[in-house]
């Protein structure tokens, strides 16, 4: 998996710039003269040469690609001393090769380039070496997300995934989370799916857009930027616990993204579980630049538009500055705008029996539907597909190069996000006594139509010096988030009770207007997390091996994180209906973690990484390790092997109570149970409390990826990998038939009779995760005519299987994540034009619930299955100046519509499918 990852991004470079390749050293000789090498590289561009020879060679490799546009290469088929090999490849043209302090070859241009180069952003600045002086140039170390060690893809020893900058323009989405949850094995986690996760759909809690790896939920993968973990998202979800909010991160301001399968947890800490999400955000930019987006759907609707600002350069010292401000705007779109979304079970709204008897509510205005059979509601149409947003945010970086290897840096960034979205009127059901209730819809009270607003701020300071085999920083950073949250339309349960007493009989009598007043309050919850960072990192070449120097790595990080909750009185007093009480709270923890890291170069094709970490987290303490080998024993073979530990420790957040309500159950006789206080002919009535439980121990995980890259030649790469991932001491809510086996939940009388029960979360689950990862990249130049590209990301779940304590294991594997998905992209390039075609596949999946079976209703209907789907997306771009380009992308290219039979869905997956069809997106970019 890993070659074909690199080929990937090495292919996808283009107009962003820079292409970093590296492999392990070469095996040196008794005199310290490298090794001959056999090369073979084909006619083509200077680009893709150089690209082929550093994978070849196993060399540090940085140049500007646009910098080196038009330059063609004979190519080369010799076996030479990389150096030798690389003036050879190079003879002839108007380029120089530099080599920095540390190893690093750089070429450069030394007669102008053509224009189209012009209009290209160098990804990476280098300072020229001074008139007379050696070739020396100072640069970044190489760096890629798994390790702590300077490194490229092609050494790392994990599963890693890059997504170039160039790669992000082309796919033609217009934010962070619609990249992300596109790519196969990551599920979305939209803001409208999130927002409905707390007690009740109609007391939302917050609304966060997030992802996930592999079926393991948003607790198990970790968010980074720059290498430093996201604040949570200061609303708790109570299904999903502690979220991470990608909203706030525009596009534009990113420079790539790199994305580790497998635990992370020996070099990241708690919540690597799963994987990893490394967003590195830009440092550099050629001048001013502007981006018009603009985007519609085929129906007139889900208008966004996007203007981004950004300047950048660098000086002659070699200082890099950059700085961007992004506006995007969205329309809301209801539900009622597309035929598909509806329930396919409608909700009987009148009174009724445990005997089954209905009576029709005798109002039943619209959108209520009055038929023969009665007054149904579907509750899907009144909900939104797409929430009204605007965000508002800014970027800023500059690194001050001090000299002889010394920096320091500083980069803000900073956000406002505003949504507005609307959940229909609130539904619920009164309870009368004897058998009998009322479902009734509000609609005196209007729509619940929540409103939210989310502000992040992030500042970091660091300094560094980079040396010949050595290198040290260390920083500083504060994140702060804060969410207001207002809801119009939630009910108030006294109000309610005191008006049917004054005669109101939900959908039989009108609600006198006095008591409407009252009875639909405004209610505003508030939340807010604090984070500081504190870190500091060594790295140092030791002795040399004869695979070239071993590589150690240690360091330091701390973290003090706060959570700040201020729910509404109403709510925090339990006086709304459909809501448990929620405390207002102040809480904070620090954490501390120690890390070492040690790369072995065994030989020219085996590199071994070890890896420890020992982290305090408050109370809990947690040691992960992690190994991983990378053998490649030919040009064309790589293998690679890797296991880890990691763990997520209960944050401020998951130590609450889980979703359920304060209703009485009725528990089977057993004798497992102690005597009964309130028997009964079915078994024994129990009240039912739900409680936080503050003694939850933190989960950990074992994790193994076996991989093999095959390349048969420079223009052709495939790699498979195996990943799996067994998560224990899973915290998981408790049922009232855990009673049967967990004295915990008992709650017993003065006479030790079993009296009530106490449900809350624990740690009682096993969850194991394993899945076949296929990637492969071909490249074909065709001279002038440009150069074509396919792709293909494929991903099949093996296993997704969890395990509860005294229970039996339940299948996940085709419900929220499916069995199969797969990526596949074309792309045709020349210097004036840019066409690529993607298409995404999605596999079938259930259309029930994990642990049961399909209904009877949906089996007799055949809608037991959700199909599979396929979606095109085409992207047209065009060169229309050295320093403007236009571009249209067109997703869901053939107005596929989403089809999700799962009752409560309302026709589609929220967070993975499209709702909104055929939808055009044009571009102007100015340079």
């Amino acid at each position: 998996m890993q070659a074909t990852l690199r080929l990937r991004r090495w292919l996808r470079l283009g107009a962003l710039g820079i292409a970093l390749c590296a492999a392990l050293p070469p095996r040196a000789e008794a005199g310290g003269t490298p090794a001959p090498i056999g090369y073979r590289i084909e006619r083509g561009t200077l680009a893709t040469a150089l690209q082929h020879w550093a994978r070849q060679s196993g060399q540090l490799l940085v140049f500007d690609a646009g910098e080196l546009a038009g330059l063609q290469t004979a190519g080369l088929h010799t076996r030479q001393a990389p150096a030798a090999a690389l003036d050879q490849l190079l003879a002839g043209l108007p380029v120089k090769v530099q080599q920095t302090a540390d190893g690093v070859f750089v070429v450069r241009r030394t007669a102008p380039a053509v224009a189209a180069a012009a209009a290209r952003t160098p990804a990476r600045a280098v300072a020229p070496a001074a008139p007379g002086s050696a070739p020396q140039v100072q640069l970044a170390p190489v760096q890629v997300t798994g390790s702590r060690l300077p490194r490229s893809s092609l050494q790392t020893t994990l599963p890693v995934t890059l997504i170039e900058r160039d790669e992000i323009l082309r796919s033609g989405y217009g934010s962070l989370f619609d990249l992300l949850r596109h790519l196969p094995g990551m599920a979305g986690h939209s803001p409208l799916s999130t927002s409905g996760s707390g007690d009740s759909l109609y007391l939302p809690s917050g609304a966060a857009a997030t992802t996930s790896l592999d079926g393991m939920g948003p607790r198990a993968t970790l968010f980074l930027v720059n290498g430093r973990r996201l604040p949570r998202y200061p609303m708790v979800s109570l299904n999903d616990g502690a979220l991470t909010d990608l909203g706030g991160i525009p596009l534009s301001f990113v420079e790539r993204i790199e994305l580790v399968r497998g635990g992370a947890s020996a070099i990241y800490g708690a919540d690597a579980m799963s994987g990893v999400v490394n967003i590195i955000l830009r440092d550099h930019a050629d001048g001013a630049e502007a981006m018009l987006q603009s985007g519609v759907s085929s129906r007139g609707d889900g208008d966004q538009q996007r203007l981004q600002l950004a300047g950048g350069g660098s000086r002659a010292n070699g200082d890099r500055w950059f700085a961007g401000l992004d506006l995007q705007r969205a329309q809301h779109v209801g539900g009622d705008r597309r035929a598909w979304h509806r329930e396919q079970d409608r909700y009987p709204i009148g009174l009724l029996s445990v005997d089954g008897d209905y009576l029709p509510a005798a109002l039943c205005p619209a959108p209520l539907q009055r038929d023969d059979d009665g007054c149904w509601y579907d509750s899907a149409r009144p909900g939104s597909l797409q929430p009204a947003a605007s965000t508002l945010a800014a970027y800023g970086r500059y690194r001050r190069e001090l000299g002889l290897g010394r920096y320091a840096y500083a980069e803000a960034r900073a956000s406002r996000n505003r949504q507005r979205f609307e959940l229909g009127a609130t539904a619920a059901a009164l309870h009368l006594g004897n058998g009998l209730l009322i479902n009734h819809v509000f609609q005196e009270g209007g729509i619940v139509r929540p409103r939210v607003q989310a502000t992040d701020t992030d500042l970091t300071v660091g300094v560094g010096r980079n040396q010949p085999g050595r290198r040290w920083e260390a920083g500083v950073g504060r994140q702060h988030s804060e969410v207001l949250l207002v809801t119009e339309g939630a009910v108030r349960t006294e109000q309610l009770f005191a008006a049917t007493r004054q005669g109101f009989v939900p959908g039989f009598t009108p609600l006198p207007p006095q008591q409407a007043a009252l009875l639909f309050p405004r209610i505003g919850n508030r939340g807010r997390t604090e984070q500081w960072q504190a870190w500091w990192g060594l790295q140092r070449d030791l002795v040399a091996l004869p695979g070239g120097a071993a590589q150690w790595a240690a360091g330091i990080d701390l973290r003090h994180e706060t959570w700040t909750a201020q729910p509404d009185a109403l709510l925090g007093e339990g006086k709304l209906a459909l809501g448990l009480p929620l405390e207002q709270r102040r809480l904070s923890r620090p954490s501390s973690a120690v890390y070492t890291e040690l790369g072995l170069p065994l030989a020219a094709t085996l590199r071994l990484d070890v890896a420890a970490r020992w982290d305090r987290d408050a109370g809990d303490n947690a040691f992960s390790p992690r190994a991983g080998l990378r053998w490649s024993p030919s040009a064309h073979w790589s293998w690679l092997l890797s296991s880890g530990r990691g763990y997520r420790a209960p944050s401020l957040f998951e130590r609450r109570r889980p979703p359920a309500d304060d209703d009485a159950v009725v528990l089977p006789p057993s004798s497992a149970l102690p005597p009964c206080a309130q028997p009964s002919t079915q078994g024994c009535v129990l009240d039912v409390a739900v409680v936080e439980n503050r003694n939850l121990e933190p989960e950990t995980t074992r994790s193994y990826a076996l991989g093999v890259t095959w390349t048969p030649a420079s223009a052709l790469s495939l790699s498979l990998t195996h990943n799996r991932v067994e998560l224990r001491n899973e915290i998981l809510a408790l049922r009232p038939q855990d009673a049967q086996w967990n004295r915990r939940l008992w709650a017993l009388d003065e006479a030790g009779q079993l009296q009530s029960l106490r449900l809350s979360f624990d740690n009682i689950g096993r969850t194991v995760s394993r899945n076949w990862v296929l990637r492969g990249d071909y490249r074909r130049a065709t001279g002038a005519d440009g150069q074509w590209q396919l792709s293909l990301d494929a991903l099949r779940q093996q296993v997704l299987r969890r395990f509860r304590a005294h229970g039996g294991a339940v299948d996940l594997r085709g419900h929220a994540t499916p069995r199969h998905a797969a990526v596949f992209g074309t792309q045709w390039q020349n210097p004036h034009w840019d066409i690529a075609v993607r298409a995404n596949y999605v596999g079938r999946t259930r259309a029930w619930l994990p642990g049961q079976a399909c209904p009877p209703l949906q089996h007799e209907q055949q809608r037991c299955s959700n199909p599979d789907r396929l979606y095109w997306n085409l992207h047209l771009g065009r060169q229309l100046g050295p320093r403007t380009a236009l571009a249209l992308d067109v997703h869901n290219l053939f107005d596929a519509p989403p089809v999700n039979h799962l009752v409560g869905n309302g026709g589609l997956a929220r967070g993975r499918d499209d709702p909104l069809g055929r939808y055009f997106l044009l571009t102007l970019q100015l340079r």
